[in-house]
């Protein structure tokens, strides 16, 4: 069940104080308010959200506060038999500017922690207005048309597909190569005038050949490696090629200015 160290009161969750009425002594008619100093960060846990199944999934938030948000998500595929916690969760903690990356877990649980966005504590008291997340798998396609491999990074046979829209948690990758052709010339037979040609006339011929480039990604780096190889009677050579490429993953995540994870 969701916890947390503070209080709901006045519309909002607000720190309890580090003071308890044992520290009132003195003149009681000088207290007109409670207004000591508030236990920060203030921390609220979420229930744990069950997705329903394991995919990678991108971990959404907006939370209405005041001071500065520092967001930890605890993920895994199990709960305890009670449903309390989630088995040998793992997590992840995020704050302004961080770049998140989709994970794959079915069940979630948001820490919201908020403090003053500095030490010297002049900014209003912090507290939580209202939480939503969101566990979302909207995916979005990127196509590249005739990308010549040798532009990009890496070398020849090992390159780096790097796309211009950011998508994480890449679902698909689909490379289709182009079949490159080139010539080759050689002396046809019984054509050579004598054993020693110097000087007497032969014939050449041109021919075509296709190269069929083939194409094995990898998806487990980031950005996505590509190898290409001309595969022949005489094994594999690396190569460069011309390709078409459609992927399918989620969009990007970053933290924004008010501590919450959007997809950017």
């Amino acid at each position: 069940m969701a916890t947390g160290n503070g209080f709901f009161a006045e519309g909002k969750y607000q720190p309890k104080s580090t003071q308890t009425w044992d520290s009132l002594v003195g003149n009681w008619d000088a207290y007109i308010g409670w207004e000591f100093t508030p236990a920060l960060p203030l921390t609220y846990t979420t229930n744990i959200i069950d997705f329903g199944a394991i995919e990678y999934i991108n971990f959404l938030t907006d939370v209405q506060c005041t001071g500065k948000l520092t967001t930890t998500i605890y993920y895994g595929n199990t709960v305890d038999s009670s449903g309390g916690s989630i088995d040998g969760a793992s997590s992840v903690t995020y704050t302004v500017g961080d770049t998140p990356v989709a994970v794959k877990a079915r069940y979630f649980q948001f820490l919201f922690s908020v403090d003053y966005p500095d030490s010297a504590g002049a900014d209003p008291t912090p507290a939580i207005f209202s939480i939503d997340t969101d566990l979302s798998t909207r995916k979005i396609t990127v196509s590249l048309d005739s990308i010549d491999s040798s532009t990009l990074n890496g070398s020849v046979g090992q390159r780096e597909l790097v796309l211009e829209q950011s998508v994480a948690g890449i679902s698909t990758a689909v490379i289709t190569p182009h079949l490159t052709s080139s010539t080759a010339k050689y002396v046809v037979d019984n054509y050579v005038a004598s054993v020693d040609s110097a000087g007497e006339l032969y014939v050449e011929e041109v021919v075509s050949t296709g190269v069929i480039p083939y194409v094995a990604i990898d998806k487990t780096t980031d950005p996505i490696t590509l190898n290409i190889y001309n595969l022949d009677t005489y094994g594999k050579t690396a190569i460069d090629c011309t390709f078409d490429a459609f992927v399918t993953g989620l969009p990007s995540m970053t933290v924004d200015t008010t501590g919450n994870i959007v997809e950017g």
